[in-house]
């Protein structure tokens, strides 16, 4: 048995969204509540939400963005739990941004690295962007899981 639910989302949980997502290096402009899953975990008798994720529409291309879990509740599983959802949930292809370092978790989940000629160019665009922002910390890479 699971120690944890996932669910849709509500308009109750924005908020909670909203700071799990600052909290993190996730990009603060989609926090829009309706796209997101949420994982709960009981504590003290009341639901809290543990670890969040989306698949967040770019144009026509399902984009998985903003998996985030609370620093309290890491290394338990719950961030693959939410991805794993949100793909079972989800049409092919699904794209993301990975950075260098979590290109082999994402392998893992069925996710690979594409060229710049196989990525979508919204995709291509935003990875350009990103590591304009972001080149001397970290660099990133467009992934997809295509079937």
């Amino acid at each position: 048995m699971n120690d944890y639910t996932i669910r849709p989302a509500t308009q109750a949980d924005a908020e909670t969204i909203k700071k799990i997502v600052r909290s993190n290096p996730l990009d603060p402009n989609a926090i829009d509540w309706h796209y997101f899953l949420v994982l709960e975990v009981i504590e003290n008798g009341k639901p809290k939400i543990a670890s969040i994720g989306m698949i967040h529409p770019e144009g026509d291309v399902n984009e998985l963005d903003s998996v985030a879990t609370l620093k309290e509740y890491r290394r338990r599983g719950y961030a693959e739990a939410v991805v794993r959802a949100l793909v079972e949930r989800t049409p092919k292809p699904i794209y993301l941004l990975s950075e260098t370092k979590l290109i082999p978790y994402y392998e893992r989940l069925g996710f690979r690295l594409l060229s710049r000629e196989e990525a979508p160019s919204v995709m291509t665009e935003q990875c350009d962007w990103v590591n304009r922002m972001f080149g001397d910390e970290v660099t990133y890479y467009v992934m997809g899981m295509t079937a």
